[in-house]
């Protein structure tokens, strides 16, 4: 038995919780391309709040609440929270634990912005360029295009004296890169921690533990809709440790808990069709890609060790302490780091119970090691994070008679992925990159009577050099489409040969695409990307060939709708011409309801007219005062001039203008 019901399901409102932190400056977010991810100064995503949607965790495709125009159910998050872990045990009494610190789930417990607040204080939380001043690797080719930089250390003014917790004499450092305009790149971040003992005192660290721990499920979008009677943080994430490759990765399993298959977060809903005037069954993976945690390198002073993995099994609710839920004491505390298995709920072998019927943590442990004070011992530890899959478009075609095609598109992705940041790290930071993507604008065609949409641009990204070659190598642009989100399913519509004579105006010394293929008065949103041609040798590295490499879509959209319409008519115009589309007006539900398809629009318009809508008995029910030099088209919500909307039935319509008037009819069918 499968899922079949209208879309009035309870959906958790993460939405409103979501807007205010966003802007808060103790979290820096990386949200330019596909994969979107914030990072508190003292740990990854906001602190651990059982499991709600607080920030953006690895999202993929990432969006902006702010730019939809409804609300979907939630996001495309696979993180909720991460970090690590610190324990130690004193220099002076090496039987006692010296303290236990949070860097993973709740950071601001141990970390604070101002002085004597807290046993460590952050020093710098910011991106190396704040206004994309290395996008496309146009300042520092040997870098990432985006770099965060986290600075928390032992805080002097804070008193341990009344508590037995006491500080670390360490620094930590956390280096976040992201090659985010990149389709080859963007779908990874790789996060370099250095660990490293204050100059300025004379004790490291004593048989030092580190846990590595991370809020790991699929999308909270997919468990809200195919589980909404649950509390957040799905319960059916799938989860496997590849310990020769130092790879755990993560996906949407079958939650045994249900009858119905709810792989890669599977659903079915039905959606009224207006040109059918049915309800029709449709189906989406609302999680269809695979998320991924890899260890890179671990290195003390330069010689490498090794870690424990486990999973834990995180509290069915009020989970605030992740894997250390009822580990009390910071000795019990410090053996659990040594030992996981005593962790709460933990669990190595992938057939445990917990295993997709849990919120789940991932966790590497690693340690006991001692840092010699005085600047002289440093941990280092490289993690890359990604996530990878079908993208959207097939995530809403595909049947769960393609379940297997989803799962091996997320298994090729996540292999491409661990060889991506494989490469990346042992050249060093640097991948190859390809054309900037062009500033572009769409506008409505200037001709009157024809419905398209105008996308343009210049060509200065045809003059820009590799920033490894040394010289140009634009090839061409492709022109992408959406017509449902900011973030797709995206149509390719256009491919641009450089200087193509069929869209290159030499008079105005623009590219100019007109996408004909547009209905009047929807929204829509466009990417324009850049290509190159690929280079036998890689200037980095020769023994490197590079094929052709595109920009991202996602780094160089449309963030709001550009509305399709229509020239106004001229003040003479026969305003006969006039007419409602569409006509009848089905008010329709289900997922597809973006709010373009909510209304009603009056097109062949003069630049200038009043239109009064009426009851078949007369009653005035709207007055809209349409005043625009670009627009003839005018849209209404079927919102009453009280507030409220109106019922099914049929409607009359006046047009007045100057020197005219025209009057019409229209039917509203629920």
């Amino acid at each position: 038995m499968m899922k079949k019901s209208l879309i009035f399901v309870s959906l958790l409102l993460i939405f409103g919780m979501m807007a205010p932190l966003l802007s808060q400056s103790r979290v820096v977010h990386l949200n330019r391309g596909r994969l979107w991810h914030s990072f508190h100064y003292a740990q990854e995503c906001e602190p651990l709040a059982d499991w709600r949607t607080m920030s953006y965790g690895l999202d993929s495709p990432g969006y902006n609440i702010t730019e939809m125009s409804s609300n979907i159910g939630g996001t495309y998050s696979h993180m909720i929270a991460g970090g690590f872990f610190l324990s130690a045990l004193r220099t002076i009494d090496p039987d006692t634990v010296q303290g236990w610190m949070d860097f993973a789930l709740n950071g601001d417990r141990n970390t604070s912005w101002d002085s004597g607040m807290q046993p460590f204080i952050a020093k710098k939380h910011e991106k190396v360029w704040k206004n994309g001043e290395n996008y496309y690797l146009a300042v520092d080719p040997d870098e990432a295009e985006e770099i965060i930089v986290s600075v928390w250390e032992k805080d002097p003014q804070y008193s341990d004296y009344s508590t037995s917790n006491k500080k670390f004499n360490v620094q930590v450092t956390r280096t976040v890169r992201q090659w985010s305009g990149s389709q080859a790149d963007e779908d990874y971040v790789i996060v370099d921690y250095s660990i490293k003992s204050l100059r300025t005192e004379l004790f490291g660290l004593d048989s030092a533990v580190l846990l590595f721990t991370y809020g790991m499920g699929p999308t909270p979008r997919a468990w809200n809709y195919t589980n909404p009677n649950y509390l957040s943080g799905a319960r059916n994430t799938q989860s496997r440790h590849f310990p020769d490759k130092k790879l755990v990765t993560f996906w949407a399993g079958d939650y045994r808990n249900t009858i119905e298959d709810e792989s890669f977060g599977y659903y079915e809903y039905y959606s009224y069709n207006p040109m059918s005037g049915e309800n029709e069954l449709r189906q989406e993976y609302m999680a269809p890609r695979k998320a991924a945690l890899k260890i890179l390198d671990i290195k003390l002073n330069n010689k490498p060790l090794d870690y424990q993995f486990v999973w834990c099994a995180g509290q069915e609710s009020q989970d605030y302490e992740g894997p250390f839920s009822g580990v009390a004491g910071f000795e019990n505390k410090y053996e659990a780091m040594k030992n996981p298995m005593l962790l709460y709920r933990a669990f190595a072998d992938t057939n445990s119970a917990f295993m997709g019927d849990s919120r789940l943590y991932a966790v590497f442990a690693i340690g006991p090691f001692n840092l010699r004070g005085m600047g002289r011992g440093e941990l280092k530890v490289t993690i890359a994070e990604m996530v990878g899959g079908i993208d959207y478009a097939k995530a809403r075609s595909y049947t769960l008679a393609d379940k297997a095609k989803v799962a091996a598109a997320a298994d090729s992705a996540i292999a491409y992925l661990n060889e991506r940041v494989e490469f990346n790290y042992q050249n060093q930071y640097r991948v190859p990159m390809p054309p900037p993507g062009p500033v572009f604008h769409v506008s409505a065609l200037d001709s009157s009577g024809i419905v398209a949409n105008l996308i343009s641009f210049n060509d200065p990204a045809e003059y820009i050099a590799d920033p490894h070659q040394g010289s140009p190598d634009l090839a061409g642009y492709r022109i992408y489409r959406s017509a449902q989100y900011p973030f797709g399913p995206w149509e390719k519509i256009a491919d641009i040969p450089k200087k193509d004579p069929r869209f290159w105006n030499a008079g105005n010394q623009r590219y100019e695409y007109k996408d004909l293929r547009v209905a009047l008065g929807y929204g829509y949103y466009y990417s324009v990307t850049s290509y190159d041609s690929g280079h036998d040798a890689w200037a980095v590295n020769p023994a490197v060939s590079v094929p052709s490499l595109e920009s991202s879509i996602y780094a160089n959209r449309s963030k709001t709708r550009f509305y399709t319409t229509l020239k106004p008519m001229d003040a003479d115009y026969d305003l006969s011409k006039i007419a409602v589309v569409p006509n009848p007006f089905y008010v329709s539900s289900g997922l597809d309801n973006v709010g373009d398809r909510k209304m009603i629009q009056f097109v062949n318009l003069p630049a200038e007219c009043t239109i009064r809508i009426f009851t078949l008995r007369g009653d005035l029910v709207k007055t809209i005062h349409h005043d625009s030099p670009l627009s003839g088209v005018a849209k209404w919500n079927q919102i009453s001039e009280y507030g409220q909307y109106v019922k099914s039935g049929m409607y009359f319509y006046k047009v007045e203008s100057k020197n005219y008037e025209h009057t019409g009819k229209f039917a509203i069918i629920n």
